[in-house]
């Protein structure tokens, strides 16, 4: 910062000393113990208009091969849940998701069925963690989801995110089916007896014990909700040690009675698809194209999973850091974004963890290693991806506060071009010393949503970036 180093114990305890006492007017306090060759000015701004829009940034939402770096620097493996479902909602429109993968054995290498095998019976298993839609039980409505073999094929090697083209499935070749009562709480762990056990029957009959003469037989399945607006579920779909999301297929040999369990497990390809039909609601205009046009007003809005971001930018805010008179330095104490929200429609939860991503010269996201680039936390490098500045939903006073003072600081300092940011959904997963993750990247697994305000005209619903900094002389 370019402080005399016998100033800045000083300089530092002044801005400590600010941080606790600026109001509105600031605080003159620490003004008589500076030596008389140092001058400074201690202030506050919280008077710069934010400008808001609507944008969908869809083409970064992978629901395949979700590898995500933590706080601690280590890849997380967590394509581990699938959607499922319609659901209706008057504010962000009518969401359909289907769910693609390929089955695996629960055993590593091929493996035998014994002396003269003989078919018993076979269940198809999932695991329900959660859903995503009305969330009153009166406005609920039954579902019925079914599971079908795919005729087309699933790529290993591609990367799919939920704008992909979904995988060609047979109707014709229906395996189980799931009924979800409204007026029932929804099982820990649902299974269903196959609806087609001569599939089953036929990998015992034909001695189909590899995963590779396994994929010839069965490309795949998709699970696919009935066209009826009900809610998005979610599944889990990693296996367990003794739970699973998948086929279990029973049988005896001459000596014993067995079974085998088809899963989809971490390593094999399996994806998630999500078609929004926004027609008829505030956002219409988006489309369903990568960057939709910007959709304006005093309300903005942000959803997980859909790519439904809100751009931020406040235009005079680098002139403010960095146009000082000759001799000045400015030194941000804090600085924070409040952003308060419109909870008038209760249809579905505010999204618990946004994060503010940087924006490129193109204005779209940027991107370093192929991971969306968010605001660092206060103290980090502010061009990393590990730690972003997260805001947690204040449920009590239904607003964000994204703290941002290392930002705006390096923007001072000239080592950061401001660019316009997008708010939207954490993309990164949290996991702590103790070994518990916190969330995971709610952009690949959840349709959370949130309605932001900003009206520049009404004090108590316009954004508002507080600063609190110093102007050293």
């Amino acid at each position: 910062m370019n402080l005399l180093t016998k100033k800045s114990g000083l300089l530092f305890l002044l801005a400590a000393l600010i941080i606790f006492s600026c109001k509105k007017e600031p605080s003159r306090i620490g003004y008589s113990l500076q030596p008389p060759d140092l001058q400074t000015d201690l202030k506050f701004n919280d008077s710069l208009i934010a400008q808001t829009s609507t944008v969908l940034v869809n083409d970064s939402i992978v629901t395949s091969k979700i590898v995500t770096v933590n706080s601690s620097n280590t890849s997380v493996l967590t394509n581990v849940y699938g959607l499922v479902g319609q659901s209706k909602d008057p504010v962000f429109g009518r969401i359909t998701a289907k769910t693609f993968g390929q089955l695996r054995y629960n055993r590593a290498g091929s493996f035998g069925f014994g002396n003269n095998p003989v078919f018993d019976s076979a269940v198809f298993s999932l695991l329900p963690s959660g859903y995503f839609g009305d969330t009153t039980s009166a406005s609920r409505v039954d579902q019925t989801i079914s599971v079908y073999q795919l005729s087309g094929t699933l790529d290993s090697a591609a990367v799919y995110k939920a704008t992909s083209p979904e995988i060609p499935y047979d109707l014709g070749k229906k395996l189980a089916t799931f009924n979800f009562p409204a007026n029932k709480s929804v099982p820990s762990s649902y299974t269903v007896r196959l609806l087609d056990e001569q599939f089953a029957k036929g990998i015992i009959e034909n001695g189909i014990t590899s995963d590779a003469a396994l994929l010839n037989y069965c490309k795949g399945v998709a699970l696919v909700a009935e066209n009826k607006d009900a809610v998005v579920r979610r599944f889990y779909l990693a296996p367990g040690s003794t739970t699973f999301s998948g086929i279990r297929i029973y049988y005896h040999n001459d000596q014993t009675y067995s079974s085998v369990t088809l899963n989809f497990t971490y390593n094999n390809p399996k994806f998630y698809t999500i078609e929004a039909d926004r027609s008829g609601t505030p956002i219409a205009g988006l489309g369903n194209q990568s960057y939709g046009a910007a959709i304006t007003g005093n309300l903005s809005y942000a959803q997980a999973g859909t790519g439904v971001m809100t751009k931020l930018s406040f235009p005079g805010l680098e002139s403010f850091l960095t146009e000082m008179k000759e001799g000045e330095q400015i030194i941000i104490n804090k600085a924070e974004i409040v952003i308060k929200t419109d909870q008038t429609n209760s249809f579905g939860y505010p999204i618990p963890r946004m994060n503010l991503y940087q924006t490129g010269e193109n204005g779209k996201m940027l991107k370093l290693n192929n991971i969306s680039a968010a605001v660092q936390a206060n103290g980090v490098y502010q061009y990393g991806t590990e730690n972003p500045a997260n805001s947690y939903f204040d449920y009590v006073n239904k607003l964000y506060k994204f703290s941002i003072g290392s930002y705006l600081q390096a923007v001072a300092d000239k080592k950061i071009v401001l660019r316009p940011f997008l708010v939207g959904a954490s993309e990164t997963i949290l996991k702590y010393n103790d070994g518990t993750v916190e969330g995971g990247p709610l952009n690949f697994y959840s349709l959370d949503r949130s309605v932001l305000k900003n009206d520049p005209s009404i004090e108590a619903d316009r954004i508002k970036l507080n600063i609190y900094y110093t102007i050293v002389k």
